[in-house]
C-alpha cells in the first residue's frame, strides 16, 4: 500500500524544486498510511494487540500524526505553506473532537449532547474553509463579480443534488430525532459548495491537489450523514464501518497534501461559455424544484436549489450588463475620439476579414486620402480650428460611400476608404468625388476654409492578395498624388514599387533594432603620449539573416529617413556600456565613444537616459565620449547647446566627429561644451603628401590644444602619418594601421597580444 500511496502522489511533470521537497512528506506520509490500514485490518481478524488498539481509536490516533503530516508539508515546501497550516489546524481541532469523544464514550453512562467537544467537530469546518479559499486565491488574483456567482449558483447546484439524491431521506429522519446532529451533514454540504465553487472558477487545470480534497469532502458528506442517521435509529457503535469513512476522508487530505502544487494562475480566470456553467446549474436546479412540487421532497434539497436558482438569475443579470459594457468598450476601443470614425485598429480588423473575401475571389478598393494644406490651417488659426475641421470632413467623405463601406481615420489628416466590389475605374471615380466634396469650402466660426485631398488607389488582387499591403501600396500612390497634385493616383509598381520595398526595409531594421540583430564592431584608439590603447570607438553593424553583415552606410540613412535613429542610438549605446562593464571586470578599463543621432540630439531627456544606462551597467560617465557632427550642431543649435551641457553636466564626455567636412565655425566651436575634436580622415589621410592637408592638420591641432581639447585624427592609414602626428604633438589615433574595427573578443586578443609591444606606433 505504500507503493501505491507513492504511485499515486508521484507527478507527472519536470521535477521542480516542490517535488524534491515533497518528497520529505511522502516518506512518512506512506508510513502513517500503512500503520493505519493494518490497524483496520488487525481489527478486522480479531487481533488484540497494538495495531488493533490503534485501529478501534484509530480515528483520533491517525489524525494526530496527519496533523503533524500537514505541518511538515507546511514546513518544508513554501508553495501555499499558509494553506497547509489551516488544513493542519483542521483537522487538529476534528482530532481533538475525536479525543474528547473517545473519553466521553469510556465514561459510565450515556453522553450528553451537545459537548465540549461537539465544537472541536465544528471547528474543522470553517478552517478548512478558509484553508480552500486561501488556496483558490493562489490559482486566482483576482475574483469578479461573476466569478463569485458562478461558483455560489455551481456549489448550491452540487449541494442541493447532493441532498436530494444522496442524504436527503437520511436527512430528514436526523432532523426529526437530533438537530445537533444533522448539523455535521449540512456543515460538510456547505464545505462541498466551497470546493464546488472554486473548481468551475478553476477548470480543467484545477490540479490533483483538489481533486483529492473533493473526494475527500465527498467522504464526509455520506459519512457525517449515515452517522446522524445512526445516531437516531440508536445503531452507531464506535470502530465500525463509519470510522472507516471518515479514516479515508482524511486518507484523502493526506494524499492531498502529498500532490506537487499547480502553476498559479492570473487575473483571467479561462471558461468555455459566459453562461454555460450557471444556465446548465438553473436548469438543474428547476429540475429539483419540480420534482419537490410533484411530490414530498427533501426541504434542504428545495431550499439549495432555490438558492441556486436565484443566484443563476443574478449571474444572468450580471453577464447581460458585462456583455453591454464589453460592447461599448470594444466600440470605443474601435472608434476615433475626434471624429467618431472607425480608427487604425477596425481597419487592420477589416483588412482581415478583406484578405478572406480576396481568396474567395471577391475585390477591395483601398483609398488612402490625406488634406493638402492642413498643416497651415493648424499653425495659423490653432488645433482647434484644425480638429473642428477633422470633424466636418468625416460627414462628408461618408456621404459618398455605400453601405458596406468602411470609412477611417488613421491619424492626423489622413483618412482611408476600404470598398468592396470595386475596380480601377469604379475606385478611380470614388476618390474623384471624394476630392471633390472635400474641396468645397467649409464654414467654421465664421470662417469659410478651402482644402484639397490627394488620393491614392490600390485595388486588390489586382495590385496584391494581401490586404495590408494593399494599404502600403495605396499610401505610396497617396504620396505620388500629393506630389503630382494632378488628381487620385493608382498605385503602379513601376513607378511606386521602390517605395513599398523601402517600407519592407524599414519593417526589417525596426524588427532588427528591437529582436537583437545589432552588433557593434570596436576600433582602438591609440594615446601617441603613452602608447596605450586606452579607448575604443563603438560601430553598429546589422546582422541581417538574409544579407549578412552589413555595414552603416546600408542602413543608417534609412534609419534617419525613417525615425528609427533615436531608438538605434539608444540600442547601441545600451550595448556599448554593457560591453565596457564586461571589459570592467575582466581587469581593462577602457573609454568607449558611440556616435549620436539628430534625434537624440535635440531631444532634452536624452541626457538623463544617458545617466540612467551608466547607471544600470555601472559605468563612470568619464568613460563615455559621445560624438556628434557639426552638422548636427548647427540644425538647432540652442537646444544642441542645452543637450551637451546636460550631458557634460554628468561627467559624460563629448566629441566634435569629422570636423572640417561641415561648417567649421569659431564661434560654435568657442562657446560649445565640447571635450574633443576630431579631424575628419580626409585630411589626415593627405597630410604626408599635401602641405595644404597637412597645415590644416597643425592648425586644427594648434587649435584644439588652445581650447584645451582633446585632439583625434581618425583615417591613420600607414606609420609615417603616425609619425607625423606623434611629431606635432597629437593626442589620439585611430584608423585600418593600427586596426580595423573588430568584434569585442577580437578586440580583447588584439589588446593582449600587443601589450608587450606597448609603447610602438603599430601593431
Amino acid at each position: 500500500m505504500a507503493q501505491v500511496v507513492a504511485r499515486a502522489a508521484r507527478p507527472r511533470r519536470t521535477p521542480r524544486p516542490a517535488d524534491r521537497s515533497l518528497r520529505v512528506v511522502r516518506a512518512p506520509a506512506a508510513v502513517l498510511v500503512a500503520v493505519y490500514l493494518a490497524s483496520l485490518l488487525a481489527v478486522g481478524v480479531g487481533d488484540d494487540g497494538v495495531l488493533a488498539t490503534l485501529g478501534v481509536g484509530g480515528k483520533w490516533s491517525f489524525l494526530v500524526g496527519l496533523t503533524g503530516l500537514l505541518v511538515l508539508r507546511a514546513v518544508v515546501v513554501r508553495d501555499d505553506r499558509a494553506v497547509w497550516l489551516l488544513f493542519a489546524a483542521a483537522v487538529g481541532s476534528y482530532g481533538i473532537g475525536s479525543l474528547g469523544y473517545a473519553l466521553a464514550d469510556a465514561a459510565p453512562g450515556p453522553i450528553s449532547r451537545p459537548a465540549w467537544f461537539d465544537l472541536a467537530f465544528l471547528g474543522f469546518h470553517p478552517l478548512a474553509c478558509a484553508a480552500l479559499f486561501r488556496l483558490l486565491r493562489t490559482r486566482v488574483r483576482r475574483l469578479t463579480s461573476s466569478t463569485w456567482l458562478d461558483a455560489v449558483v455551481t456549489g448550491l447546484t452540487a449541494a442541493a443534488l447532493a441532498a436530494a439524491l444522496a442524504i436527503g431521506d437520511f436527512l430528514v429522519t436526523a432532523l426529526d430525532g437530533a438537530l445537533l446532529i444533522a448539523v455535521y451533514p449540512v456543515a460538510d454540504l456547505l464545505l462541498l459548495v466551497s470546493i464546488a465553487g472554486a473548481l468551475v472558477v478553476i477548470g480543467r487545470g484545477a490540479g490533483a491537489v483538489w481533486w483529492w480534497l473533493t473526494a475527500g469532502t465527498a467522504l464526509f458528506v455520506l459519512t457525517d450523514t449515515l452517522y446522524a442517521y445512526q445516531v437516531v435509529n440508536g445503531t452507531y457503535v464506535v470502530g465500525g464501518l463509519l470510522d472507516v469513512g471518515w479514516g479515508m476522508a482524511f486518507l484523502c487530505y493526506g494524499l492531498a497534501a502529498c500532490q506537487v502544487p499547480a502553476p498559479q494562475g492570473g487575473d483571467q480566470v479561462p471558461r468555455v461559455g459566459v453562461l454555460v456553467v450557471p444556465a446548465l446549474c438553473a436548469m438543474t436546479a428547476l429540475g429539483l424544484l419540480l420534482h419537490g412540487y410533484l411530490r414530498v421532497g427533501d426541504p434542504l434539497a428545495g431550499v439549495l436549489a432555490s438558492g441556486a436558482v436565484v443566484t443563476a438569475l443574478a449571474r444572468t443579470a450580471l453577464t447581460f450588463r458585462e456583455v453591454r459594457a464589453l460592447a461599448d468598450s470594444r466600440h470605443q476601443a474601435r472608434t476615433d475620439e475626434l471624429t467618431g470614425l472607425a480608427n487604425r485598429r477596425q481597419v487592420f480588423e477589416t483588412l482581415g476579414a478583406a484578405g478572406a473575401r480576396m481568396a474567395a475571389g471577391g475585390s477591395v478598393a483601398v483609398l488612402v486620402l490625406d488634406l493638402d494644406r492642413f498643416k497651415e490651417i493648424n499653425d495659423s488659426l490653432g488645433h482647434a480650428v484644425g480638429d473642428a475641421l477633422l470633424r466636418e470632413v468625416g460627414p462628408r467623405l461618408a456621404g459618398q460611400l455605400r453601405g458596406g463601406d468602411l470609412l477611417a481615420r488613421l491619424g492626423g489628416d489622413e483618412f482611408v476608404v476600404l470598398a468592396t466590389g470595386l475596380g480601377d475605374d469604379g475606385a478611380r471615380a470614388l476618390a474623384e468625388r471624394l476630392c471633390a466634396t472635400v474641396e468645397q469650402p467649409f464654414h467654421l466660426g465664421g470662417m469659410s476654409l478651402a482644402v484639397d485631398a490627394s488620393v491614392g488607389i490600390a485595388v486588390g488582387p489586382r495590385h496584391s492578395r494581401d490586404a495590408e499591403e494593399l494599404l502600403q501600396m495605396a499610401d505610396l500612390a497617396m504620396y505620388a498624388a500629393k506630389a503630382a497634385r494632378t488628381g487620385p493616383v493608382v498605385y503602379d509598381e513601376a513607378q511606386h514599387g521602390s517605395g513599398r520595398y523601402r517600407l519592407d526595409a524599414v519593417a526589417q531594421l525596426r524588427r532588427a533594432i528591437d529582436g537583437g540583430e545589432l552588433v557593434l564592431h570596436h576600433q582602438p584608439k591609440l594615446t601617441l603620449g603613452t602608447g596605450r590603447v586606452e579607448g575604443v570607438e563603438a560601430l553598429v553593424r546589422w546582422a541581417h539573416p538574409e544579407r549578412g553583415l552589413l555595414m552603416p552606410d546600408a542602413f543608417v540613412e534609412l534609419a534617419e529617413s525613417a525615425g528609427l535613429m533615436a531608438d538605434l542610438t539608444s540600442s547601441v549605446l545600451d550595448q556599448a556600456l554593457a560591453q565596457r562593464r564586461a571589459w570592467a571586470d575582466r581587469g581593462r578599463e577602457l573609454t568607449v565613444a558611440v556616435n549620436v543621432s539628430p534625434s537624440n540630439l535635440v531631444d532634452e531627456r536624452f541626457p538623463a537616459e544617458v545617466a540612467a544606462l551608466l547607471v544600470r551597467h555601472g559605468v563612470p560617465a568619464t568613460a563615455l565620449v559621445l560624438e556628434v557632427t557639426e552638422s548636427l550642431l548647427m540644425a538647432d543649435r540652442d537646444r544642441a547647446v542645452r543637450v551637451l551641457a546636460g550631458l557634460r553636466e554628468a561627467g559624460v564626455g563629448v566629441s566634435i566627429d569629422d570636423y572640417g567636412t561641415g561648417y567649421s565655425s569659431l564661434a560654435y566651436l568657442a562657446t560649445l561644451p565640447v571635450t574633443e575634436l576630431k579631424l575628419d580622415r580626409s585630411f589626415v589621410g593627405a597630410m604626408t603628401g599635401s602641405p595644404r592637408a597637412e597645415a590644416i592638420v597643425t592648425s586644427t591641432l594648434q587649435l584644439a590644444h588652445a581650447l584645451g581639447l582633446v585632439f583625434v585624427a581618425e583615417g591613420v592609414e600607414d606609420r609615417a602619418t603616425v609619425e607625423a602626428l606623434a611629431a606635432l604633438g597629437c593626442d589620439v589615433v585611430q584608423g585600418h594601421h593600427l586596426s580595423r574595427a573588430v568584434p569585442p573578443e577580437e578586440v580583447e586578443r588584439w589588446l593582449a597580444a600587443r601589450e608587450p609591444a606597448a609603447p610602438a606606433l603599430t601593431r
